[in-house]
């Protein structure tokens, strides 16, 4: 081969390399982006799902999939350990400035940060009602409820649209975004994250298989919504921790969560 050749040889294979690594950067580049723009977004579609009982309450989060206000998240958020039954008196709610959103109950809060004072924020709360697929809460025996806003006013909530229409195929190794919101709120503690959690295997649990990943998550994200490529693939339905002695609970290591998919619940989307 000549040295021609050769250098026309080398130089093809380096603008190939060079043209592939800059393709992945861009498309990496574009997964960022499609998360920043989610994290700013205003109102968000990520929500607090919140279940009473007589005197006491159980607290969840959520994910807006449909602009008429159907929500999904974890069917056990329903379950009032304390009385040993079901309720069936929710409310959701949005967090942020409240603006873009149909009339409902507002809160105004006000909470001091290490780095900046009297941070403002609003929760604006909906009624809600769970819907039942034959006549169960939980969707086809899955940790899986889907919930629906009332607002006396017609507006289309912000979505996640669904990964899949069909059910989806997921490996080990796959690196998926968790979307939760921190409470209870402290000082210097990040409002909302959307970071990483990688599927690392498979648990059986009372409401069938689930999937497992290990990652940082927030106490209280059952029900968070799980993303590929920004759009929903899974719902957290639980979280195992390590319990350090004098420590307390330690937010990293693994949750299990259902996969989702938009024909699995088209039926009552449609209703």
């Amino acid at each position: 081969m000549s040295f021609k050749i050769f250098l026309t040889f080398y130089t093809t294979v380096l603008l190939v390399l060079n043209g592939y690594s800059f393709a992945e950067a861009k498309k990496s580049e574009s997964k960022l982006a499609n998360l920043k723009n989610l994290a700013s977004m205003e109102p968000k579609p990520f929500v607090v799902v919140e279940a009473s009982g007589a005197n006491v309450k159980s607290r969840g989060q959520g994910v807006v999939v449909s602009e008429a206000g159907h929500v999904l998240s974890a069917a056990h958020i329903a379950w009032i350990g304390a009385e040993g039954n079901f309720s069936e008196n929710f409310r959701i709610s949005f967090r942020g400035n409240g603006k873009s959103l149909p009339g409902g109950e507002v809160h105004l809060h006000s909470t001091t940060f290490s780095d900046r004072e009297n941070a403002l924020y609003k929760e604006s709360y909906y009624q809600a009602q769970l819907l039942r697929l034959y006549k169960s809460r939980f969707l086809e025996g899955r940790d899986l409820a889907l919930f629906k806003m009332q607002s006396s006013i017609e507006h289309n909530f912000p979505i996640v649209e669904f990964y899949s229409r069909a059910k989806p195929e997921i490996e080990i190794g796959d690196i998926f975004h968790l979307c939760h919101y921190n409470f209870p709120h402290k000082p210097a503690d990040p409002f909302f994250l959307i970071n990483p959690v990688e599927v690392v295997g498979v648990a059986q649990t009372s409401s069938g298989l689930q999937y497992l990943a290990k990652g940082y998550y927030r106490i209280g994200s059952s029900g968070s919504a799980i993303l590929k490529d920004g759009k929903l693939i899974g719902i957290q339905s639980s979280a195992y921790t390590v319990n350090a002695k004098d420590i307390g609970e330690i937010p990293l290591g693994l949750i299990s969560f259902h996969m989702v998919w938009r024909n699995q619940i088209k039926q009552l989307l449609e209703e």
